[in-house]
C-alpha cells in the first residue's frame, strides 16, 4: 500500500507536522517560453495564479500568441528578438496558437497552488522534501498523499509571506502528493521510494586492494564515493569518487588494512542515499 508520511518527533503519529518555512522570495514569478521557428519551447507551463509568462522571439520568423478563447494575445506580430508578456490573474487553462504558424500551439495552467517533489529516487527510510507556492493571503496548506483510495491529508504547512512552503517527509513508500489550499489544489506529484543497496567485496591486487560496488537497484551514472576511517581526523574521510557503469558497477582502489565503506550519493556528489556496512579490508591474500 502507498504510504509515505511526514515525520513525526512524537512516535508513530501521522497527525500535522509543523513545517520548516522555506527561504523568502517573490510571491509572484515571471516564467520564459522561448518562440523558436515551428515552435513554443516548452509548450507547456504549470504556473501559480498571478504569474507572467514571458514569449520571447528566438527565431528570424515572426509569431503571434493568440490564446483560442480570445482572452489574451499579443498585440500585433512579434518580431524577431522581440517579446511578449501576459500576467495570469485567474486560475485555469489557457491553450494558445501562433496565428501566423497555426501549427504551433502551447498551453498554459494556472493554479492557486504549486507544488515540487524531489526528481530523484528516494531511499526507504530517509527524508524528502516537498516544496511549493501559494497565492498570496494563503495562511496554510493541507499537504495530501493517495493511498490507493483517494487523497488523505497527511500534514499541514504554513505559508510565509511570500508565498512559499516546504516540508520533510519520511519516505516510506512511493506515492502521490498534493497541496490544499482555500482556493483549490496543486497538480500532484509523484515520488518513487526504492530499496537501495550497495554490494561491496573487496579482494587483493599487489600492494593495493580492490573494491567492487555494485548498486541496486541499478543506478547507471550514479556518483558513488569511496570513504576510509581516519583516525588522525576524527572520521570518514572521502578518497574517491566514481560513476557507476552502464551495469550500475565500479571498482576502487584502497589501501590494505583500511577501514572503508562506499556511499552512493545525489546527483551533488555529496548528499548520501544509502550508505554501505564498513568493512576493514585485509593485509593477507
Amino acid at each position: 500500500m502507498i504510504r509515505a508520511r511526514a515525520a513525526i518527533a512524537a512516535a508513530g503519529s501521522a497527525a500535522a507536522l509543523a513545517l520548516a518555512l522555506a527561504p523568502a522570495g517573490a510571491s509572484a514569478d515571471t516564467v520564459q517560453v522561448t518562440l523558436q521557428n515551428a515552435a513554443f519551447a516548452p509548450s507547456q507551463l504549470t504556473v501559480l495564479t498571478g504569474d507572467t509568462v514571458n514569449w520571447h522571439n528566438s527565431s528570424f520568423r515572426d509569431h503571434t500568441v493568440t490564446a483560442r478563447d480570445g482572452s489574451f494575445g499579443s498585440p500585433g506580430h512579434i518580431t524577431p528578438s522581440s517579446s511578449y508578456s501576459h500576467r495570469f490573474p485567474s486560475a485555469g487553462s489557457y491553450p494558445y496558437f501562433c496565428a501566423l504558424h497555426p501549427f504551433m500551439s502551447g498551453e498554459v495552467d494556472v493554479y492557486p497552488v504549486l507544488l515540487d517533489g524531489p526528481s530523484y529516487a528516494v531511499n526507504r527510510g530517509t527524508q524528502f522534501t516537498l516544496s511549493g507556492r501559494a497565492v498570496p493571503g494563503t495562511a496554510s496548506v493541507d499537504i495530501q498523499e493517495d493511498s490507493g483510495s483517494g487523497f488523505a491529508s497527511v500534514a499541514t504547512a504554513t505559508v510565509d509571506p511570500s508565498g512559499s512552503f516546504s516540508a520533510s517527509m519520511a519516505a516510506e513508500s512511493s506515492g502521490r502528493y498534493r497541496a490544499v489550499a482555500s482556493a483549490g489544489a496543486s497538480p500532484a506529484v509523484q515520488v518513487a521510494v526504492v530499496d537501495r543497496s550497495l554490494v561491496v567485496a573487496a579482494s587483493r591486487r599487489g600492494r593495493h586492494a580492490l573494491i567492487r560496488v555494485r548498486a541496486l537497484p541499478r543506478d547507471p551514472g550514479g556518483r558513488v564515493t569511496l570513504q576510509i576511517w581516519k583516525r588522525e581526523r576524527f572520521g570518514w574521510w572521502p578518497v574517491s569518487r566514481h560513476r557507476l557503469d552502464r551495469h550500475s558497477r565500479t571498482v576502487f582502489r584502497a589501501p590494505l588494512g583500511a577501514l572503508a565503506r562506499v556511499v552512493l550519493t545525489l546527483p551533488d556528489g555529496w548528499t548520501p542515499v544509502v550508505t554501505s556496512p564498513a568493512r576493514r579490508i585485509p593485509r593477507g591474500h
